[in-house]
């Protein structure tokens, strides 16, 4: 598994991982982690717990790695992990781990994926998740307003009704849909990610927050 400390990398084995993570009351993994600056904020506002932020590109988060790589006092936060890592090969040493899983307006293949119940993304997904765990995931809609981007012109429009059809793919996965509900911008601001606090600002149309819980293996 490699590991994002600014402009360095290092690599950690799943033995080295989970040691670390056992001395943690639980993980929390940030999925497309973006600037990973939630996830610093996470780990310094809850020491016990071992915040994992993966990100596939690691020049985006070399600065929030580099900040929680300083000393505690100097608002270092060494129980936050920056992993660089796509969403279709995610690192073995985390299947399981997650306590609590958070995916924040996705874009790409980790948007696409999850709007149109991607076998392959929605086993990863599931496979993070320790049994009974659940997953966070809001996704953006403004995508669909004029001009659609090109990585939205063969997407369905997302709504609370739409992913509520996708529940047999999405369990056939090892996922529940245990709700999905709008999101207003205040409600979107309050995500703490750059990317809400952006929106947020610009007045955008509702978000649709979705809830998901691993479900038993059979």
């Amino acid at each position: 598994m490699i590991i994002v400390r600014g402009k360095r990398h290092e690599t950690i084995d799943a033995a080295a991982f989970h040691a670390l993570a056992n001395e943690h009351d639980r993980v929390v993994v940030d999925l497309g982690a973006g600037d990973g600056k939630w996830a610093l904020r996470r780990a310094r506002a809850n020491p016990r717990e071992l915040v994992v932020a993966i990100e596939p590109v690691a020049e985006n988060v070399r600065e929030s790695s580099s900040r929680a790589a300083r000393r505690p006092d100097r608002g270092g936060a060494p129980n936050a992990l920056f992993v660089q890592a796509a969403v279709e090969a995610l690192p073995g040493a985390l299947a399981g781990m997650a306590g609590e899983l958070w995916i924040t307006l996705p874009w790409g293949s980790l948007m696409r994926g999850i709007i149109l119940a991607d076998r392959t993304l929605l086993r990863g997904i599931a496979t993070l998740l320790a049994s009974g765990a659940r997953a966070h995931v809001t996704l953006n809609t403004r995508i669909f307003d004029d001009p659609v981007p090109a990585e939205a012109h063969d997407l369905p429009e997302v709504t609370p009704a739409y992913i509520q059809t996708l529940a047999d793919a999405y369990e056939r996965c090892g996922l529940r849909i245990v709700h999905a509900e709008w999101l207003d911008a205040d409600a979107v601001n309050a995500l703490g990610t750059t990317w809400a606090k952006r929106l947020s600002h610009r007045a955008p149309p509702r978000s649709v927050h979705i809830e998901l819980q691993r479900l038993p293996d059979p």
